[in-house]
């Protein structure tokens, strides 16, 4: 209305009970009102969730998806290695429901029953491929270290 029908900022802080100060700021470009977040920050800054996001995904590559207590439980131990939160107060549901809006990608699936064609790769000789792949790569990274 400020700009519409030029009635005074002082006027329409009144008329819409909007602190004066906050509508002056908008209304001469000082605060762009499209990049202005309501409520309070995300715990974890845009590249921490990513690092998250990056995990979980890993994770679920392998074959191992997280429960959303679990997601919450990673998260918070990473907040604590940041600096970010102290090991007796950890991420909440709420915080899990505000990650899963800022990463739409991040979805809460059921876990479906081991599909046939995953049992059948299950052999015992695929199984001990794996383990011998994974001594191998165990003693490289032991020989580098």
């Amino acid at each position: 209305m400020v700009k519409e029908e030029g009635i005074t900022v002082y006027r329409a802080s009144r008329m819409f009970n909007v602190p004066e100060r906050t509508l002056r700021d908008r209304f001469i470009g000082r605060v762009d009102p499209d990049l202005c977040v309501m409520g309070k920050l995300p715990l974890l800054d845009q590249l921490e969730e990513a690092k998250l996001v990056n995990h979980f995904k890993r994770m679920a590559d392998l074959g191992y998806g997280y429960t959303q207590q679990e997601c919450i439980d990673v998260a918070s131990e990473f907040a604590v290695q940041l600096g970010k939160r102290t090991k007796d107060k950890s991420l909440s549901m709420k915080w899990m429901k505000g990650f899963l809006k800022r990463w739409p990608e991040m979805r809460v699936t059921k876990p479906r029953a081991l599909e046939f064609a995953r049992a059948k790769m299950a052999s015992e000789v695929v199984v001990m491929t794996y383990f011998d792949h994974l001594e191998t790569c165990l003693q490289r990274k032991k020989s580098v270290g």
